[in-house]
């Protein structure tokens, strides 16, 4: 499973771009979604057009977990909490978390909103916005994951 997260903002953007972050789901800067890998071609085109607004790469079980811990909403605006994990038969937010990654069940079975709202990251993006990961900046595909920049940002 990869995430996808936008971090720069409206301006100047393309019109085949922003229809691109729109079927992403990605209306806003520092919104996060979780989109299976990308072996289907659509999905890698996608993330492949909008490279140079958004961040993507893997998740791991715990920081997906924590992910869903501090920043998954149910309808209402409501936080995530164990008891309506239990009701799904998931003991904690790692066992969903686990089971989310195995493609054993997804975010909208789970009743949980598919788009997470993140803060600026904590002392600031790596090397500013404006750069590829090539460049040491954030943005583009992490081929070490996106663990460490989600941890900044939530």
């Amino acid at each position: 499973m990869f995430a996808v997260i936008r971090i720069r903002g409206l301006k100047h953007v393309r019109v085949d771009i922003r229809d691109t972050l729109r079927a992403l789901s990605l209306d806003r800067k520092n919104h996060c979604v979780l989109v299976e890998a990308p072996q289907r071609a659509e999905l890698e085109g996608m993330l492949v057009k909008a490279k140079d607004y958004v961040a993507y790469g893997s998740i791991q079980a715990p920081t997906l977990g924590h992910l869903l811990q501090k920043r998954g909403r149910l309808s209402g605006n409501k936080r995530v909490t164990v008891p309506q994990l239990e009701q799904h038969h998931f003991e904690s937010f790692e066992a969903a978390a686990q089971a989310l990654l195995d493609a054993q069940t997804t975010l909208p079975k789970l009743g949980i909103k598919t788009v997470f709202r993140l803060n600026a990251p904590r002392k600031g993006f790596s090397r500013g916005i404006k750069k590829s990961t090539e460049l040491k900046g954030d943005l583009g595909y992490h081929a070490n994951g996106l663990d460490e920049l989600l941890k900044k940002m939530m």
